[in-house]
């Protein structure tokens, strides 16, 4: 089994769809532990760095080019493999250039904002128990 060290460093790599999946089904086990449990637990009482907020946002202003690529009623999760990385070049060709920064910082907020009020949420549930 590998550490989690390992894991991110491998996501942080360009990895292909087969890899991708294959740390999912990891990861997918990985979530179902105590300690890691335990972990995301102590970590929602903890406000989110600027740092990992960038990166939800990265991911999160990604996933919306592809929604806007792919078209509004398609579901992106239903999609062939053929399809999903023909889909992920054309939105590694769109996102070149530094128009999609505005959609980033916008998200960063709006995730930001989503953490605190987990937060808070979560420090009245510790409190009352």
């Amino acid at each position: 089994m590998k550490t989690y060290k390992e894991l991110t460093s491998e996501l942080d790599e360009a990895l292909g769809f087969s890899a991708r999946k294959a740390v999912g089904r990891r990861m997918k086990m990985m979530a179902k532990k105590a300690s890691v449990k335990f972990k995301k637990a102590r970590n929602k009482l903890k406000p989110l760095s600027k740092a990992d907020a960038i990166k939800k946002a990265a991911k999160a202003t990604r996933r919306f080019v592809m929604q806007k690529i792919a078209g509004k009623g398609k579901d992106i999760s239903s999609l062939a493999i053929a399809q999903k990385e023909r889909l992920e070049k054309q939105t590694d060709k769109k996102m070149k250039g530094g128009k999609f920064k505005g959609i980033q910082k916008k998200f960063m907020k709006k995730i930001i904002k989503k953490h605190k009020d987990g937060m808070v949420a979560a420090k009245e549930k510790k409190s009352k128990e």
